[in-house]
């Protein structure tokens, strides 16, 4: 997708605004992207963040395109009468891309939500060793790890949800290495299948990143 966009606009099919020609956060004059992936982890955490109540009256587009990000991992189909607190987030704990936990009342009531991610860009799935020294898949041995946590935690009622995230398109044949992730319980997303709408928000970094990198649009 965004080598393609690229050579659209080196070929002269897709005009080329100053913009597009001002420096861009994910791309310099490397002949490839390098580890975008931990970029990834970072940037997506932080929308995850910000999707935090405590952000309602800063950057309120920003606000909007993070909370609709939340919900739609969370399969949360509405976010308009959600609210989301205590949006906590960790890197690479047990060699899980992003563990999210956050807080989600719907009319009056507070739901615990835990949820996995893993982010794909570069990279296919693999397998991993598992706690009994076997290979599998790694999104197997990371759900067993992250169900684990959770079933010890036997006081308190958490909805889990799994997610893997990919900069390929639906349409590109590459994502089909990535549909095996529904046999783990995992919803799959496409990267721009998780933005609100094209409205770019008050943020450079978002717009940078969301927008920008894949987009010859932008």
């Amino acid at each position: 997708m965004f080598a393609s966009n690229l050579a659209k606009i080196f070929a002269g099919k897709i005009p080329i605004t100053m913009k597009q020609l001002m420096p861009q956060f994910m791309r310099d004059s490397s002949s490839n992207d390098g580890h975008a992936e931990p970029v990834m982890d970072y940037v997506i955490s932080w929308c995850l963040r910000r999707a935090d109540v405590i952000c309602k009256d800063e950057k309120p587009i920003l606000y909007s395109h993070c909370r609709f990000m939340l919900g739609k991992l969370l399969s949360i189909e509405n976010t308009d009468d959600v609210i989301f607190s205590n949006v906590k987030v960790r890197k690479q704990e047990q060699y899980i891309d992003l563990w999210v936990e956050v807080d989600v009342e719907q009319r009056g009531e507070i739901t615990k939500y835990a949820l996995l991610i893993e982010n794909k860009y570069y990279t296919g799935l693999h397998d991993t060793n598992d706690i009994d020294g076997k290979r599998r898949n790694q999104l197997e041995v990371y759900k067993k790890k992250f169900d684990a946590h959770y079933a010890d935690k036997s006081n308190e009622d958490w909805k889990l949800h799994y997610a893997l995230i990919t900069c390929i398109e639906r349409n590109d044949g590459k994502f089909e290495q990535y549909r095996i992730a529904k046999d783990f319980g995992f919803k799959l997303f496409s990267f721009y299948e998780l933005l609100e709408n094209d409205t770019q928000t008050e943020s450079d970094l978002f717009n940078e990143f969301w927008y920008r990198w894949g987009d010859a649009r932008f």
